[in-house]
Formats: C-alpha cells, structure tokens, sequence
C-alpha cells in the first residue's frame, strides 16, 4: 500500500533509500525540494518500507526540480489547472521493478483523486521504453542531469490524464 508519509519524521529513511539506490552519483541526497513535496512510501502487510519517492505540485511550487537543470531553464510545460512532478524514486534492491511499479500505482491514485492533468518526470534511456509503453512521451530533448555525476542523458517524460474532469462552458438554455 502507498501512503504519504512526514518528510521530518521519515527523513533519515528516505536518506537511505536514496544512498542506497544512487549511491555515490547523486551530487545531493535531500534537497531545497523536500521541504516542499509530498513524499510517499510503499509498505508490506508489516508495514515495513519498500520503496519511497516524492512529488511536487505545480500549485504550490514556483518551479518543478526539473526546470532547476540548467540545460532546461527556459522549458515551457503545458498550461493545465495542476500538473504532479515525481522524483527520486527509490525501491529495496532486488525488486526487479515491481515496488517501482506499486509506487506508481499509488501515485496514480493520489493524481486521479487530485485531478491533475499532467505528471512529469525524467528517465534513463533503459526504461524509457517501459514508459512509453504506459502512456509516456518525451517532451524535451534528453540532457544532462546537474543533479548526478554520472553524464548519461535523461529523457524529460509526460504523461497526460484523459480521465480530468474539464471545466465545460455551461450551456445556454432558451425558455420560450
């Protein structure tokens, strides 16, 4: 079950899920952004932690992480009354992808119940056909993360709900 969890309270977990799962290549583990997001975490059945991630709103931040890169300053994302940012996912070794997918699972839930129209994120090249296979699409070039030492590009990813309820002009009713 994913449920938001305290960034204070659950700060040191979260710090090592993220050592664990990036390693030396991370250049912060925590950051300005942790603060200000909605952090989530993947139980078991004995609530033990299996993975954790964040998100940022587009109605409480001024800027996503994303738009931080400097390869990326001056990106431009859709016009939509909320879009979701998530990141830093990270997951037990050993899962073979399927907390990853749990997590996603979950922050599917938070987005429909939120109704937000757009969630974006960055991937490696790997999965970005995993992605793509579940209603991803690249809408920036790749670049280089200033956020990690390793120079391997990342793909900028959007996926859009069709499901948001748009606000409809109501109609004009004519009484004779």
């Amino acid at each position: 079950m994913v449920k938001e969890i305290d960034f204070k309270t659950h700060r040191e977990i979260i710090e090592s899920f993220r050592r664990s799962s990036y390693g030396n290549s991370i250049t912060h583990v925590l950051d300005q952004f942790d603060e200000q997001a909605h952090h989530f975490a993947l139980f078991d059945k004995r609530d033990n932690i299996l993975g954790v991630t964040r998100v940022l709103r587009s109605d409480e931040v001024e800027k996503f992480e994303m738009m931080h890169e400097s390869q990326l300053k001056d990106l431009v994302l859709p016009s939509a009354r909320l879009s979701l940012e998530l990141s830093r996912a990270c997951t037990i070794k050993g899962s073979g992808g399927i907390h990853l997918l749990k997590m996603c699972m979950g922050i599917n839930e938070y987005a429909v119940k939120n109704e937000a129209e757009y969630l974006i994120t960055k991937t490696g090249k790997h999965l970005l056909p995993l992605y793509q296979h579940f209603g991803f699409s690249t809408f920036a070039p790749p670049f280089v993360s200033d956020f990690f030492e390793d120079k391997r590009p990342i793909y900028p990813i959007m996926y859009r709900w069709t499901t948001v309820k748009r606000e409809e002009p109501e109609e004009e009713v004519l009484v004779w």
